[in-house]
């Protein structure tokens, strides 16, 4: 190959040159703009960043107040898309110069497109300031803010478990805070996109983590059942080379088959049920639901509470149907309330062979007596008249059968075919829509219960009381069906309303 001599100026070099000074003079004159635009002003006003307990430390109003705030300001600023492109064109020009401009943004905006941007320029530029900026967002109640902050401590030379290993400590895991923030972390270790050519991880260089560094492998091992952070780590550990998991997880299944289990305290036969049918509902429960893992003993003795406790809920499920439809709420009784389907002894059986235990007593007693439920009206029609539109938005209790939800169990048959069977995880097995849902509102994860479950009453899971089962029923009793009905000054209208449906419902 032929080198121009020293001094040359080829053309190649002169391009570069042209190159490098149009995109210097193109982000100073963007820059500029976005300093004298409506985004960075102060013209649309300031959103403090929060961090997730501030976050919770705040009143449904005040919540709002910041949301409704942040919608405003979207709307007044009509071009807030070119904006944001202005932005990622400084990201991708890599223009240190705008580092302070953009710190500025991502921490005050209330422009959430414009706040997007900056952030991601800040990381395409990296500077020390930008990477400090973002890395700050750890605790963020939102996502982005998390995201990004854990992006550069992955990114951040040296060794990840230096930076990130503290976020596992037990401090940190006893706050629900510390719990997100590490499932985050978690996630950063399995695929975040598939293409034609395969998985694609956020951070690259994480796809071999666990083979290479035995820290991350076992803190995902040890974290594989937990109920918050299980699912990530199980994510993570299908990802990661089976040669490498499948013994760490073999040798901690043996470990817990090893491991001595509480066992419950003595129980004479049918002394719950007496108690229980003298009146002592919710001690009785109580009792039970302390129980971790049933023996034989303790689950005859929850299945006979159990079929007692969900005569008494079909009584008064029948009774809030019939005077709910009277009063005008827009629901059909037999709809309401179909009654058990045919197949649900088949299902019950299917569902313990696959599960390797039966269901919990307090579902399969509402399964086999109740059937399903649902005060959620059909269709998207205004209600009648004299009924409050804010009930829609309270979240009518809907429980549904076993064989309107089992297709959750055929596809988690599909997702553990081939797994290390520490890997399959539960079951969550979908109950009802979330109240958004409901109300014909797109809205976020079902409610649903985790199978197995080797006690007798399982957590209603997302939804917003996580309460048992059987209390989850309770509460939904004794606000009329509506499980959102609480003391706010909103519901007002809606809390008149029900209260003048006059039904005799049995305690349970």
């Amino acid at each position: 190959m032929t080198h121009a001599p020293a001094g040359t100026v080829t053309p190649a070099y002169c391009r570069t040159v042209v190159w490098r000074r149009r995109a210097r003079d193109e982000a100073a004159s963007t820059l500029a703009a976005i300093r004298a635009s409506a985004a960075y002003t102060g013209v649309l006003g300031t959103s403090e960043r929060l961090t997730i307990d501030r976050w919770e430390a705040l009143s449904a109003g005040e919540r709002k107040a910041r949301t409704d705030a942040g919608i405003a300001a979207v709307r007044r600023l009509t071009d807030h898309r070119a904006w944001a492109d202005r932005i990622r064109t400084l990201g991708r020009l890599r223009h240190e110069p705008a580092v302070p401009i953009l710190v500025d943004l991502w921490t005050r905006c209330p422009v959430q497109p414009v706040e997007v941007a900056a952030a991601h320029a800040l990381f395409e530029i990296g500077t020390p300031e930008a990477r400090a900026a973002l890395r700050a967002g750890i605790d963020d109640h939102e996502h982005l803010g998390r995201f990004m902050a854990l992006k550069v401590a992955f990114t951040d030379e040296g060794d990840p478990w230096d930076r990130l290993g503290p976020l596992f400590g037990d401090e940190r895991l006893a706050s629900r805070s510390g719990r997100v923030v590490a499932g985050d972390a978690l996630a950063f270790l399995s695929p975040s996109f598939w293409t034609r050519d395969g998985a694609r991880w956020h951070v690259e260089a994480l796809r071999n983590l666990l083979a290479t560094d035995r820290r991350w492998l076992d803190l995902c091992v040890s974290l594989r059942h937990d109920d918050v952070l299980g699912t990530p780590a199980r994510e993570a550990l299908r990802a990661a080379d089976p040669a490498v998991t499948g013994p760490a997880l073999d040798a901690a299944a043996a470990a817990a088959a090893a491991r001595p289990r509480p066992r419950p305290p003595a129980i004479a036969a049918g002394s719950l049920l007496t108690r229980y049918e003298q009146g002592d509902h919710q001690a009785v429960w109580r009792e039970i639901q302390e129980v971790e893992a049933l023996d034989d003993a303790w689950r005859a003795e929850a299945e006979r509470v159990a079929e007692a406790t969900m005569r008494r809920v079909l009584r008064g499920a029948e009774r809030l149907v019939a005077a709910l439809a009277a009063a005008g709420w827009p629901i059909e009784p037999r709809r309401a309330l179909p009654g058990p389907p045919a197949d649900v002894e088949e299902r019950l059986r299917s569902l313990e062979r696959l599960t390797g235990a039966p269901a919990p007593p307090a579902l399969a007693a509402f399964w086999r007596i109740v059937g399903s439920l649902s005060l959620v009206p059909e269709g998207d029609a205004p209600l009648p008249a004299g009924v409050p539109d804010q009930l829609g938005l309270l979240d009518p209790i809907e429980v549904d059968d076993l064989s309107t939800t089992w297709f959750e169990v055929e596809e988690w048959q599909e997702r553990a075919a081939g797994l290390h069977p520490e890997l399959a995880g539960p079951i969550e097995l979908p109950i009802a829509p979330d109240h958004l849902h409901k109300a014909n509102i797109s809205g976020g994860a079902p409610y649903a219960v985790w199978l197995p479950f080797a006690g007798a009453d399982p957590i209603v899971r997302e939804e917003r009381h996580e309460l048992p089962f059987t209390d989850y029923l309770r509460v939904a009793f004794e606000r009329r069906g509506f499980v959102g009905l609480a003391g706010a000054s909103e519901h007002a209208e809606a809390a008149r309303w029900l209260a003048g449906i006059r039904v005799d419902l049995e305690p349970f």
